[in-house]
């Protein structure tokens, strides 16, 4: 899921600057919308994170490049070497994980920037205030049930203090209007068959996405996409596992 959508995916990669040669980890590459991106720009190399060989064939039909690799791993255990990239992204990945896991991923995004590497986030963003008369810690309760997707945003200033605990230097923060994915939408990215399909699935029955969309749409006042870019500096040892005292934290 892409909270912001396309317009808050062009805002993550505008955040980011990419420059000549760059390195870039994507975390979670969902249908390669923003990697197609990425790619644009003159890239040493664009990695997509895939939990399985299917799912790295799949990436490397969307995102057919000549700098575009596919690495069997996952967000929080990629395989990847310490300090070899100099961009990391995640687009709607965290929110959809609790807490510890959350910082398990940013702790592997940290371990894999270079010094002056940067990570840009696109996630979910939870307001303290909203049009409704429900507590922020009802709506977010309610958003962490199984029956409806388990999900676990956060506020700006906890989005901010996961990314610092690891040693990053935020840059940036702006938000976007939250957009949820309607039917023409999911069909233009993967397609008319495969689209209709996951919407089935995700909005069928007591499906846990019809859950989640309802609750996200009666809430809208107190959500937004935000897209956080940060920075590792160029010199100090990271904070926590991320910094292992090797010659690369």
């Amino acid at each position: 899921m892409q909270p912001g959508g396309s317009d808050g995916s062009v805002a993550l990669i505008d955040g980011l600057g990419l420059v000549a040669g760059d390195r870039i980890v994507d975390l979670a590459p969902g249908t390669g919308e923003t990697g197609l991106r990425a790619t644009e720009e003159n890239l040493y190399a664009w990695t997509g994170i895939c939990r399985d060989a299917a799912a790295a064939d799949q990436l490397r039909a969307a995102v057919p490049s000549a700098v575009t690799r596919a690495q069997l791993g996952s967000p929080d255990a990629t395989g990847l070497e310490t300090a070899s990239a100099t961009v990391v992204v995640s687009e709607g990945l965290l929110f959809g994980l609790p807490d510890a896991a959350k910082q398990a991923v940013v702790t592997e995004a940290a371990r894999l920037l270079r010094p002056n590497g940067r990570l840009g986030l696109h996630e979910l963003c939870l307001r303290d205030v909203g049009l409704a008369g429900e507590s922020t810690s009802a709506v977010r309760t309610r958003l962490a049930e199984p029956e409806s997707g388990g999900l676990f945003p956060l506020t700006e200033a906890e989005w901010r203090a996961l990314v610092t605990a690891v040693g990053l230097e935020i840059e940036s923060v702006v938000h976007e209007s939250l957009l949820l994915p309607g039917t023409l939408a999911v069909i233009r990215h993967v397609g008319p068959r495969k689209g209709l399909a996951l919407l089935g699935r995700a909005r069928g029955g007591g499906a846990p996405g019809k859950h989640a969309e309802k609750i996200l749409a009666s809430q809208q006042g107190r959500f937004t996409a935000i897209i956080l870019i940060a920075r590792r500096p160029y010199v100090g040892h990271l904070r926590g596992p991320a910094g292992d005292g090797g010659p690369h934290s």
